[in-house]
């Protein structure tokens, strides 16, 4: 939720730019977040939808998309090369939270399933559900934002140096215990599957998380927040986006979402 787009990017690479892609003021940008795997059989159309996101209107001015890979199906055949046991911790952080609704506005979720998707923290469904997502999606969407978030980003080899601040901090309800996350994230992934339910397939997927921040206090004086994230050797850092936003503890609720693109990452 943001009051006014203010996103500034200086990358210390030798050159800066500043970040493209930016809301216009006003808008607010909206995470959807994907819990999948490559062992799972339901899990590629969830994976196909969320690639093709822009195509059906929902650009990354208007929607970031979070692919997050869980753990808990590689004794199943296939072992995910993307799988996380801290991905697998979010949703679980998700579930016991009994803060997730469905779209019919039921309440609580009976344990882990792949494709879930999530939108801004605060509905839940299968990711197989299209409909459903594009309808969430734009319902979200309509909600005003009240606060932005003022990213910097310096990269020191195979490290990214996060520095963030709040605009209009007096949108950011204290009470609601606001944290930041951050994401590094590879744009787009190809995938031979050898075994486990998807055996001779060939994945393609998007926005596939590759590493994860813990949740840092969110700033609300002029102290600017840190956070570091390490990219893995396979990565170069021209197919890695970064996606920093800010989550309620209280409610799970998204506040504010910030994409920081690879071209910018130069």
């Amino acid at each position: 939720m943001r009051a006014l787009s203010i996103l500034s990017l200086v990358v210390a690479v030798g050159c800066s730019s500043s970040a493209r892609g930016a809301p216009a003021p006003g808008r607010r940008v909206v995470l959807v977040e994907l819990y999948t795997s490559q062992g799972c059989s339901s899990c590629p159309p969830a994976d196909t939808f969320l690639r093709e996101l822009p195509r059906l209107g929902f650009g990354r001015d208007r929607v970031v998309p979070l692919t997050f890979h869980v753990d808990y199906w590689d004794r199943l055949g296939w072992k995910d090369p993307f799988s996380s046991t801290a991905f697998t911790d979010r949703q679980q952080w998700y579930a016991s939270s009994n803060r997730l609704r469905s779209p019919d506005g039921s309440a609580g979720l009976d344990g882990l399933y792949t494709p879930q998707m999530i939108v801004d923290g605060a509905v839940q469904f299968s990711g197989q559900r299209r409909e459903t997502a594009a309808q969430e999606i734009s319902r979200a969407a309509e909600r005003p934002p009240a606060f932005d978030l003022v990213v910097r980003a310096t990269v020191r080899g195979s490290t990214v140096d996060l520095s963030v601040e709040v605009a209009n901090p007096a949108g950011a309800r204290p009470d609601q215990d606001w944290r930041l996350v951050a994401a590094l994230v590879a744009r787009e992934a190809r995938t031979a599957i050898h075994r486990g339910e998807n055996a001779g397939e060939l994945l393609d997927e998007a926005a596939v998380v590759r590493a994860l921040s813990e949740r840092a206090p969110l700033p609300l004086s002029r102290s600017p927040a840190r956070i570091q994230l390490s990219k893995p050797a396979d990565l170069a850092w021209s197919g890695v986006d970064v996606v920093v936003f800010a989550q309620s503890e209280v409610t799970r609720e998204i506040g504010a979402v910030r994409l920081i693109e690879a071209r910018d990452l130069r």
